[in-house]
């Protein structure tokens, strides 16, 4: 049954048309190296009743255009929203949640979405009223991440959970995450590509004339032209079905559970409420992410408009699998590859955007749609044998959760 009080519906509305609204003036301190207080928090009221309970959170980051939608929050059963046509329209027509894919019924979906949900490990959890529950240790990760100084040199900072690409040496934190904002898409993988092939920064590069046959001895428009074509195609043609997995699991993102939390809307485990509660600044809820303040762009404050999970950015990070089906990638070259794919998909956590196994989903299910497609689409763009493709697809797929970001590619 919905939960549907009237008192909590106006709660949870209020929050989230904060989002949109300007805050109050914050003041100069507010994106400091340490936004972090060590010693605060207050644990008074722990025996405060929550207004709702953590099991009906769902994904609510939008603005209402049509007023007189009366199903408003939308909690478990409004999800996925396939199955409420309802909900579909009022999404698509009466609010501004980006990109509404109703899996059901989307001429770009070619892919059964539920199917690729169950490859990459089925729909997400969400908040729990069991403190022991593993959610919450998700969202203690991401305001870990979250915390660490903007100025702190990424490669040390960072160095327990990524490598920074070549163009990233230098990064800060704040540059990492700020690396992954509104950013073009595929702009990371553009850059190893022409790292790659143009400057030849990681040794000579051999395509493979099996998988896309080559028109003369020497190599332009079936080489890097090809290359970047297939970057901007992946992306297209994952986008769809990442966005029909998040509409389906409409999980909240990390700053909506954060201020729900902070506002004592929600109970949360004590380590999760003594850590919300010590940080600085918390005025509204686009303040847990790094995208606040002075460091937001105009209309772009927090978190996209729609659900954290599968991550889109990590879907399109999937240069590492598709590469080294069209090119015979040395070792060290695919470690690369992987490199930067990686960094750009955890770069959203060190924003405080996303969780980090929306990472990985987003990772798996970006290379799971691409290796379906790769076969489909080739033959029609190149003139590919498809079963060649099927071969060396199936021979250079590989498991993200079996992946070690730290690993030496100049040892290889």
């Amino acid at each position: 049954m919905k939960f549907s009080s009237i008192a909590i519906h106006l709660a949870i509305v209020g929050v989230f048309q904060q989002y949109f609204s300007l805050a109050e003036e914050i003041s100069n301190d507010d994106f400091a190296t340490d936004d972090f207080v060590l010693d605060g928090g207050s644990s008074s009221d722990d025996n405060e009743l929550p207004d709702i309970p953590a099991e009906q959170v769902r994904f609510n980051k939008f603005n209402v255009i049509d007023t007189t939608f009366q199903g408003l929050p939308l909690g478990p059963d409004d999800y996925p929203i396939s199955d409420n046509p309802e909900v579909v329209t009022f999404l698509k027509e009466g609010s501004d949640g980006e990109s509404v894919v109703d899996i059901n019924d989307d001429f770009e979906v070619i892919y059964p979405v539920k199917e690729l949900i169950d490859i990459v490990g089925g729909l997400p959890d969400h908040p729990s009223s069991n403190p022991r529950a593993p959610y919450w240790r998700r969202l203690e990760r991401v305001i870990d991440k979250r915390n660490l100084g903007r100025n702190k040199l990424a490669r040390e900072a960072l160095a327990d959970v990524m490598q920074q690409p070549l163009r990233w040496t230098n990064f800060t934190v704040l540059d990492v995450a700020n690396a992954v904002y509104d950013e073009y898409p595929g702009l990371h993988q553009a850059e190893f590509i022409e790292d790659l092939i143009v400057f030849g920064l990681y040794g000579p590069i051999e395509f493979d004339d099996g998988i896309i046959p080559r028109r003369s001895l020497a190599q332009f428009l079936r080489g890097i032209i090809a290359v970047a074509d297939i970057s901007t195609w992946s992306h297209g043609v994952v986008g769809p079905h990442n966005f029909g997995a998040k509409w389906s699991g409409g999980r909240a993102r990390p700053e909506e559970i954060a201020w729900l939390v902070r506002t004592r809307q929600v109970d949360a485990p004590r380590f999760i409420r003594r850590k919300i509660n010590r940080i600085r600044n918390f005025n509204q809820a686009t303040d847990f992410t790094r995208y606040r303040g002075n460091n937001a762009r105009e209309g772009r404050m927090g978190s996209p408009r729609h659900p954290t999970w599968p991550a889109m950015h990590s879907a399109g990070s999937n240069l590492s699998f598709w590469a080294q089906v069209v090119m015979n990638l040395t070792p060290r070259q695919a470690c690369e590859a992987k490199k930067i794919d990686w960094a750009v998909s955890y770069a959203r956590t060190v924003a405080a955007v996303h969780f980090e196994d929306d990472n990985l989903a987003g990772l798996e299910m970006g290379q799971e749609v691409v290796a379906r497609a790769l076969p489909e689409y080739f033959p029609v763009k190149y003139g590919s044998i498809a079963s060649n493709i099927r071969i060396k697809v199936n021979q250079k797929r590989f498991k993200w959760a079996d992946y070690d970001p730290l690993e030496d590619c100049n040892s290889l």
